[in-house]
């Protein structure tokens, strides 16, 4: 008899500690499913959040508003809670002053893609060599919006490498159009380049050694959150938790949403030839529907 209830006692404890991990491992349910997204227009910030947002809205049963801004603006935004997510956050150094000037105000949420660069990118024929050989290079750098952390660096790099080259502001589209113009004709061309890219899968690009590492090293693409949105959207965190992308999955991603008219079909296309991915990052994050009685 003794050994029936020792039997029952560790049976009880058992299910009871059972109880206790499904509930620690269970996220609670959330009243509001609107999510607002900000990206900017560079080509793996419109991958990346049309990835999510296609993902949250299909799997998940949010409800998801996009704004397409500039980078600095996507900061702010998030800061003041006019936005809930950026996922494009490139850290430590290249958005660094962003973070910095909003830092009370923002949470790091998980890694995207752990190994992006940027710099002054070659085609792969040039005899460029490093950013010293740019003393001798007697045309424009071809750069990006104004406002954009690779352009700060960039002109931080001109300084400190005493080079009298004028750097162009244009948008990314403009320069891809420079660069690809360049490399029909087999002409020289420096643009302010970065990686993941699609160009790089196209095209042989290679970036300029930078002796004094004033573009840094290799970074991390972070999501990054307003204060306070783990307690309102844990599902969604958890799902940014969990994003994370190799170099050849992203590259494929871009090239997949450069490809359509619509970032959203190029999205779908992706997901269609890496279900198995996608499925572990929305496992268990469905909301739970209602039983009628």
């Amino acid at each position: 008899m003794a050994q029936k209830k020792n039997h029952v006692h560790w049976l009880f404890l058992l299910v009871l500690f059972l109880s206790i991990l499904s509930c620690r491992n269970s996220l609670p349910d959330e009243t509001d499913r609107n999510i607002r997204l900000v990206y900017t227009e560079w080509t793996e910030s419109v991958a990346i959040t049309f990835l999510s947002a296609v993902l949250l809205e299909e799997k998940m049963d949010y409800s998801v508003e996009l704004k397409l801004t500039d980078v600095a603006l996507a900061y702010r935004e998030v800061a003041e809670g006019k936005a809930d997510i950026f996922a494009d956050a490139w850290l430590p150094e290249t958005h660094q002053q962003y973070v910095e000037k909003y830092k009370e105000n923002l949470e790091r949420i998980g890694i995207i893609y752990p190994e992006a660069r940027i710099g002054f990118v070659v085609p792969g024929y040039s005899e460029l060599v490093t950013i010293n050989d740019l003393k001798n290079y007697p045309h424009t750098l071809i750069g990006i919006e104004e406002s954009a952390g690779i352009m700060q660096k960039a002109r931080k790099a001109v300084e400190n490498y005493g080079l009298t080259n004028t750097l162009l502001n244009l948008s990314e589209e403009e320069m891809v159009q420079y660069l690809e113009d360049s490399i029909k004709r087999r002409e020289d061309i420096v643009v302010t380049g970065w990686e993941p890219h699609w160009t790089f899968a196209r095209y042989e690009l290679r970036f300029l050694n930078d002796p004094d590492q004033i573009f840094g090293k290799k970074e991390n693409i972070y999501s990054i959150g307003r204060i306070g949105i783990e307690q309102e959207h844990p599902h969604a965190i958890r799902f940014f938790e969990r994003l994370q992308l190799t170099e050849k999955q992203l590259n494929r991603l871009v090239y997949f949403v450069r490809l359509s008219e619509d970032p959203r079909e190029g999205v779908k296309n992706w997901i269609k030839e890496n279900e198995y991915i996608v499925n572990q990052w929305i496992k268990n994050l469905k909301p739970e529907r209602k039983k009628i009685m």
